[in-house]
């Protein structure tokens, strides 16, 4: 932010709009610093829109997880401006679904101050966030120098859009939005989203239903074989899943837990090989029991 601040200050070009570089304290205790400014300060009131620096990890890019409500001009801002983008609404509605325990600025701006914003936050090494190996030795320099950059590029942006002026004007809807390969951002409203996902459904019945009918003229009940074959994945995803929880507490037991994260492959190699064999294996008892018996009756 200091960075940011010197740099718009010493630029020979004006901006259209004024910039509040607002360094929140008590973030830890319910947002209350965020809370203050944005319920009593005499500035508050002229706020069109912010940008929430957060973190939930160390370094690595900085995810665009929450943007809106609606205002889908904020998203078309940062896609136009961000140099390296990284930008997910599978991230934002995750978060707003309120899985993942935790709380923002953006909450407070968005409830008590009815202004849109961008939510973005480091999300890399979470398991030392807040622990006494988050220091700052572990943040690199390619790291702010990333965050910067598309920070950077955002505000400017901003202060120089005459959507500005009057914000409200434009808040019509919600977007979809990801980023493909931090090279540029896809972004469509949400209600073209929900008609492609209409289509897709109503192509896939249909496919279904032909060869349910294709396979019944036949003799073969594509149906039930379809929704074995259904039940034997979910199955042997949930199967997965429960192996790797009992392994994970079984590291927990033995007073390593999280050790295994400062080595990325010996996550890969303790867990996915875990997982993956626990796929093979279930497939593999399906192939015997199952499909073998109903090749031996037709």
């Amino acid at each position: 932010m200091l960075e940011t601040l010197s740099s718009l200050s010493s630029a020979s070009v004006p901006l259209k709009h004024g910039i509040v570089f607002l360094f929140n304290g008590a973030e830890e205790n319910i947002l209350q610093g965020s809370h203050g400014f944005i319920t009593q300060h005499q500035w508050a009131k002229l706020v069109r829109a912010f940008i929430n620096l957060e973190a939930a990890g160390v370094g690595g890019k900085e995810l665009v997880f929450q943007t809106g409500p609606e205002n889908p001009w904020l998203v078309q801002a940062y896609s136009a401006a961000a140099i390296h983008p990284f930008a997910s609404v599978v991230a934002q509605e995750v978060f707003q679904s309120g899985i993942i325990p935790s709380d923002t600025d953006f909450r407070i701006y968005r409830d008590f101050g009815n202004i849109p914003g961008i939510d973005l936050a480091f999300i890399e090494n979470g398991y030392i966030y807040h622990t006494k190996y988050d220091t700052a030795d572990r943040i690199h320099t390619d790291t702010i120098q990333r965050a910067g950059d598309n920070i950077l590029g955002v505000l400017r942006y901003l202060a120089s859009s005459p959507l500005l002026a009057d914000s409200s004007e434009y808040r019509h809807g919600n977007l979809v939005f990801f980023d493909v390969s931090g090279m540029f951002v896809v972004s469509y409203p949400a209600r073209i989203g929900t008609i492609i996902n209409y289509v897709i459904a109503a192509a896939a019945l249909f496919y279904l239903s032909k060869k349910t009918i294709k396979y019944r003229r036949g003799g073969k009940n594509y149906a039930r074989d379809l929704m074995v074959g259904l039940f034997i994945n979910v199955t042997s995803w949930i199967s997965a899943l429960v192996t790797v929880l009992i392994l994970a507490v079984l590291v927990s037991l033995t007073g390593n837990s999280l050790s295994w994260y400062t080595h990325f492959y010996v996550a890969v190699t303790l867990y996915g090989a875990a997982a993956l064999a626990k796929l093979i294996l279930m497939h593999t008892m399906a192939k015997a029991f199952y499909f073998t018996v109903s090749l031996y009756h037709l």
